[in-house]
């Protein structure tokens, strides 16, 4: 893993070195990410906003004028909109949809572009022991985690996890082909943000750059004044109040947090991200964020940890020397942990 100019800091408070941090929970005003203030010869800010993927995305660039800004923005934008026409699960005529009405055992070629992402979805699935599968469409559908929630019952969860698992589909990463070997439902969730961030990384070139797609965040290139973008990880239970603000020049920074779209059924929580292995809920109440140099795998690692929980997350992930950063509510305040390379990214910019 490269470098990164990452700088957390608490919120008005110091920078975070030991392994564990509690942060007493106060209010304090909500913020944009946003660059430092460039020089006056600095190069002007363009920024765009749009609806994609069913959430806001947020783009802004450092250019010489705003034509060249918007054109390059405009490229981004196209990028952003050409994976949500194939992943989305909303749209029946995305490549991922046809993929889950397809006929069972009948092959499927598959897109480049997807066949590739696919391959590391197939590969963290194995390496997380399964905390990460998007292969879950079903369970969604039995707790109504898109509706107004719902508890199971446990033959209508027996089912439902009969039926989910990428076991359950016949991947040919060599030949990119694909097919059903029952009625599982790929979705795109837990890593669709992250591909389309890469995909639009990939053409926005070496200009100084900012995405927040629905609050992932991924930059590229260095701000004039070299000292970065600043991004604020919000507290789990409070969206608009931010409890570390992160600094990057490059890479990308994914949350998963469950309180913003967990639903109440009969008094009881109904968490929208499921834990593929037992077809629950996850249980953690807290949030994980985790930088990666590319949003596919922030975006996978955020969600396999969430599901792990704090210590089995912490474990697994200082094992791989990945830079994850849990924020866990106890009480009147929030603990944070985080991994020894999450520390490493913090003592290189110190």
């Amino acid at each position: 893993m490269k470098s990164a100019a990452a700088l957390i800091l608490l919120a008005g408070c110091a920078v975070i070195h030991p392994a564990e941090i509690r942060l007493t929970k106060a209010t304090t005003p909500s913020l944009e990410f946003g660059p430092q203030p460039a020089s006056p010869a600095a190069s002007i800010i363009v920024s765009r906003d749009a609806y994609l993927m069913g959430t806001r995305v947020h783009l802004a660039v450092h250019v010489d004028d705003r034509e060249s800004g918007l054109l390059t923005l405009e490229s981004a934008l196209a990028a952003l909109e050409q994976t949500e026409d194939e992943l989305s699960n909303w749209r029946r005529s995305s490549e991922i949809s046809m993929l889950n009405r397809e006929p069972l055992h009948h092959r499927r070629a598959l897109a480049a572009r997807l066949c590739l992402a696919l391959k590391d979805v197939w590969q963290w699935q194995r390496e997380s022991g399964a905390a990460f599968d998007p292969a879950i469409g079903q369970l969604l559908e039995a707790w109504k985690v898109h509706g107004a929630g719902a508890i199971p019952s446990p033959a209508t969860l027996a089912a439902a996890l009969a039926s989910s698992g990428i076991a359950q589909f016949d991947f040919d990463p060599r030949g990119c082909t694909i097919s059903r070997r029952s009625d599982v439902i790929l979705d795109t969730g837990a890593f669709g943000k992250g591909e389309a961030l890469d995909r639009a990384a990939a053409v926005l070139g070496t200009a100084p750059w900012i995405i927040d797609l629905g609050g992932q965040v991924s930059v590229g290139g260095n701000t004039p004044r070299g000292d970065g973008w600043t991004i604020p990880v919000a507290e789990p239970h409070r969206r608009d109040v931010p409890a570390l603000r992160v600094r990057l020049t490059h890479g990308s920074l994914a949350t998963s947090a469950g309180s913003e779209r967990d639903l109440l059924v009969g008094g009881k929580r109904v968490g929208h991200i499921i834990d593929p292995r037992t077809g629950y809920p996850a249980s953690f109440d807290g949030s994980v964020t985790v930088w990666h140099e590319r949003g596919l795998v922030a975006d996978i690692l955020s969600t396999a940890l969430y599901v792990m929980g704090p210590e089995p997350g912490l474990r697994w992930a200082e094992e791989r020397r990945l830079a994850a950063c849990y924020l866990i509510p106890e009480g009147s305040t929030l603990r944070v942990a985080a991994t020894a390379a999450f520390h490493r990214l913090l003592s290189e910019q110190g």
